[in-house]
């Protein structure tokens, strides 16, 4: 045998690439048919031989394994380079044969039934709770995460859930019933900061205040003191506080609490508090977050069809409704919105804004205007004579002009605020605080339209004297009116119309810009709007409001009006 497998081997050449495929196929097949006879013959002999007598069998396929591995390493060229599996070599059989038992119980396995999503599974997920957890209240959060131990873990557990903290609308907050030995033993301030104060010793217990970053408390008993714990210690980590319409809150302390805790020499990393909302009001609506280019673009697309003619005068319309939307989708600082405050910051908050520039931001912005500039303020006028307005000091600004600037020449002295351009401490923050962010960059930004920067035009009611109308909010500068006229009021208290001779008339329709006061309600108001609401009487000849003038018509006066119809119904006394 040793001598058949030695002549078989040496028999194949490499070099001899042309007989190696013939030679190689014969010697298998040899192999193959003698063992196919041997086994035939083994079988008619024995035929109830053991498994024992089958060995040949292993032997044989051992030694065709041990050939082809052989011919494989002498030429590995001609046979490829690529290493044959186990299941080629035959080491492997291709099926696997299993005993009864083992494929009984495999047969007997259930599929497994999907796994159902449940609230468990979707809170955990760090995003979504992320995102849910600024719209719940605190109180439903904490029933929220009593209901199981995966929730009370995932909610107490997980960072910042608790970042935005709004207790504005907290019933531990309100003020309980003070008995009078309870009054006479503790302060005004300890009386009027007890509820808040239990409930953040509870936050605190729980390990959940020094995680809270934005901080509401909007319309709750808020004393000086306690917004001073808030600022100055190292119990809280707030970075936004919002104190609107605070009850209890004693300003002028409120003052002294915020210069002290901007002063030169506090502690390096003081005050944590980056941002207040104190003048805004309290309620106000969400940002808006419509995009009103993309909206007239579909409009453009699914509206009537228009002839060519047509198309130039209608997109210079849409052009203009797509500049007033996009307007009215801004916060009504970046809007010609009027007083964005209800009442007037005051006297002394304009001082502490400007201590806190660049430390503390606040819900306000200082006026930039000309007088309140030295710089502007000792520059000289278009004749060349020194400006005689008088310099004012720092004042916050109450009035919003919008972004189109003067009315006469579209701009401003100082020069528009315009996001992302110019410096960040020229803009307020911008009601309601952001939910999911305690940065005061998230708390100042506009809403963004692309292509387009938000522009910001802000002034105080003094550089605003005689040149801005009350009604539409235009306005002058002092380049397009230098020297505005102080507004008379020719009207008296019980006075409901004002008699204009035709010189008058001819004089008021030739002044194009400046402000007088014609009524009462609407205030100093421009040329445009006098036409607009202001009529000329064709019984008396008198001037009168259209809008405030109650029970007047478009060509008579309430009072002529009322006479006419009382003629006309024959009532005469």
């Amino acid at each position: 045998m040793s001598e058949l497998w030695s002549s078989i081997a040496f028999a194949i050449d490499p070099k001899r690439t042309e007989a190696m495929p013939a030679v190689l196929q014969s010697t298998i097949n040899l192999l193959e048919s003698e063992l196919v006879k041997a086994r035939a013959a083994l079988r008619d002999i024995q035929p109830n031989a053991s498994p024992f007598g089958f060995r040949g069998d292993d032997i044989a396929v051992g030694a065709m394994t041990a050939y082809r591995q052989d011919l494989i390493g002498r030429a590995p060229d001609f046979y490829g380079s690529r290493r044959l599996t186990l299941k080629e070599l035959g080491l492997v059989p291709v099926v696997r044969e299993l005993p009864e038992r083992v494929v009984s119980k495999v047969q007997s396995i259930a599929p497994t039934p999907p796994h159902r999503t449940g609230l468990e599974d979707i809170l955990s997920n760090s995003l979504i709770l992320d995102q849910m957890a600024p719209y719940l209240s605190v109180s439903s959060l904490m029933t929220l995460s009593s209901t199981s131990r995966c929730l009370h873990t995932v909610i107490t557990r997980t960072p910042y859930v608790f970042r935005h903290l709004d207790l504005s609308r907290c019933r531990g907050a309100e003020l309980p019933t003070i008995t009078q030995a309870e009054n006479d033993s503790q302060t005004e301030d300890e009386i009027y900061s007890a509820p808040l104060k239990r409930i953040f010793t509870s936050l605190e217990r729980r390990g959940i205040l020094q995680d809270v970053r934005t901080l509401i408390l909007d319309g709750v008993s808020v004393p000086a003191d306690l917004v001073a714990d808030i600022i100055l210690t190292d119990r809280f980590n707030v970075n936004i506080l919002s104190i609107r319409e605070c009850r209890h809150l004693n300003e002028r302390k409120l003052m002294q609490v915020i210069q002290h805790a901007v002063r030169p020499t506090r502690p390096a990393g003081t005050p944590r508090v980056k941002g207040i909302y104190h003048f805004s009001p309290m309620h106000m609506g969400p940002r808006a977050v419509a995009r009103p280019r993309y909206r007239d673009w579909w409009g453009t697309r699914v509206g009537t069809s228009r002839t060519p003619s047509e198309t130039p005068s209608n997109s210079d319309q849409e052009d203009g409704a797509s500049a007033r939307s996009s307007v009215e989708q801004q916060n009504e600082w970046y809007s010609a919105s009027g007083k964005p405050f209800k009442h007037n910051p005051e006297e002394g908050w304009a001082q502490v804004l400007k201590k806190c520039e660049g430390v503390i931001a606040f819900d306000a912005a200082l006026c930039r205007g000309p007088r309140h500039d030295p710089n502007v303020y000792s520059s000289t006028t278009e004749e060349g004579t020194p400006a005689e307005v008088p310099l004012l000091g720092p004042a916050v600004a109450t009035v919003a002009l919008g972004p189109r600037g003067c009315d006469g020449c579209h701009s401003s002295p100082e020069g528009p605020a315009i996001w992302s351009q110019s410096p960040d401490i020229q803009f307020p923050m911008l009601s309601p605080p952001p939910l999911h962010s305690s940065s005061v960059a998230a708390a100042k930004r506009p809403e963004l339209i692309p292509g387009e920067h938000p522009v910001l035009i802000a002034r105080c009611a003094d550089c605003l004297t005689n040149c801005w109308c009350h009604r539409c909010n235009k306005w002058f500068c002092g380049n397009c009116l230098p020297n505005p006229q102080p507004v008379r009021v020719s009207l008296s208290p019980h006075q409901t119309a004002v008699h204009a001779s035709a010189a008058e008339l001819q004089e008021r329709e030739r002044l194009e810009r400046g402000v007088s006061k014609d009524c009462w309600e609407c205030g100093p108001t421009c040329a445009s709007c006098k036409l607009e609401c202001q009529h000329t009487c064709q019984g008396c000849h008198g001037d009168y409001c259209i809008q405030h003038n109650e029970g007047c018509s478009k060509t008579l006066c309430d009072w002529c009006n009322t006479s006419a119809r009382g003629r006309m119904r024959g009532d005469f006394y």
